[in-house]
């Protein structure tokens, strides 16, 4: 499975141009290995539509792909490196789990977790256990659990270094991580590689559970809960009807980064469709152009 992955990803600089159909690109499937079971999901998709080229963008930079087969769908200025904000908590949930730590450890929060927050959730002193950390993480995009969770582990400037080599290890050339939450412009990274990096992080189970929830109950050792609410206004839009599924998402903002996002759809038939959009004007327009990619490829491909 990981020498799967590794191909893909080693290949991921090939993948170009404004608009790419039939050409390998380099997300770390899902799925496992072909077998009798998923081998639909295996089956590289096929545009309906020759003239349907796509769709004008908000973002200045996006990619779309089928996650199990790596075909590129559609891609716009996809290796521009631009800041990514919070979509750094992908590689930093995979490399707290990569640790294998303990998830039902306690973790005291302290002051320095807190320097980060924008939206003050947790206060110092607040004890929880490592694996709410990392819900709140991932669905609430809270930057004191990434924090605590860097902190706890490795320290933050060693954690910070396995994210950079973790970036190696896949060969993914773009990445550069400086801190472990996104709060730093210098956390950057290409389209393509992020797409690369949801994908890879949506084969780790405890990020798949926890993707696409709306919400997360975070308790405390003294009895409090923290209710930490998902960052992405698509979970109640029709790409989560039933219809179709969101199975993860991550959203990120900065100044310097824009509005940016990552997420994986599913149709009713289990196939996956990866589109990110970086460099977003503004909060809506991130959504906005996700939605209308999504939307898009599962209206003009068809998986045999």
């Amino acid at each position: 499975m990981l020498e799967h992955l590794l191909a893909f990803l080693v290949s991921l600089s090939l993948a170009a141009g404004v608009q790419v159909t039939g050409t390998p690109a380099v997300l770390p499937s899902a799925t496992e290995l072909p077998s009798a079971e998923n081998k639909i999901l295996l089956t590289a998709p096929k545009k309906l539509h020759a003239e349907s080229m796509g769709i004008g963008t908000a973002s200045p930079s996006v990619f779309v792909a089928d996650v199990a087969t790596s075909q590129v769908l559609y891609a716009k200025r996809p290796h521009d490196v631009q800041s990514i904000a919070s979509l750094t908590k992908l590689m930093t949930a995979m490399v707290i789990l990569d640790a294998q730590l303990d998830l039902d450890e306690p973790i005291t929060i302290v002051k320095s977790d807190l320097k980060d927050e924008l939206r003050v959730i947790f206060a110092e002193g607040d004890v929880i256990k490592r694996r709410d950390l990392l819900k709140a993480l991932i669905v609430g995009s809270v930057n004191a659990a990434g924090n605590a969770l860097a902190r706890s582990s490795l320290g933050q400037k060693e954690f910070v270094a396995a994210m950079n080599q973790k970036a190696r290890q896949l060969n993914l050339a773009s990445p550069v991580f400086v801190d472990p939450v996104g709060i730093d412009p210098d956390n950057r990274a290409s389209a393509a590689d992020v797409a690369a990096l949801m994908s890879l992080s949506l084969s780790y189970p405890e990020i798949r559970k926890i993707a696409a929830m709306s919400s997360v109950n975070i308790p405390t050792a003294a009895g409090e809960v923290h209710t930490v609410k998902s960052t992405n206004l698509l979970l109640n839009s029709f790409l989560n009807d039933g219809s179709f599924n969101i199975v993860g998402a991550k959203t990120g903002s900065l100044p310097e980064a824009g509005y940016c996002m990552a997420q994986v759809t599913s149709d009713k038939t289990g196939h996956e469709v990866v589109v990110v959009s970086l460099g977003g004007p503004d909060h809506f327009s991130r959504f906005q152009d996700v939605k209308a990619l999504t939307a898009w490829v599962f209206d003009n491909f068809a998986w045999q």
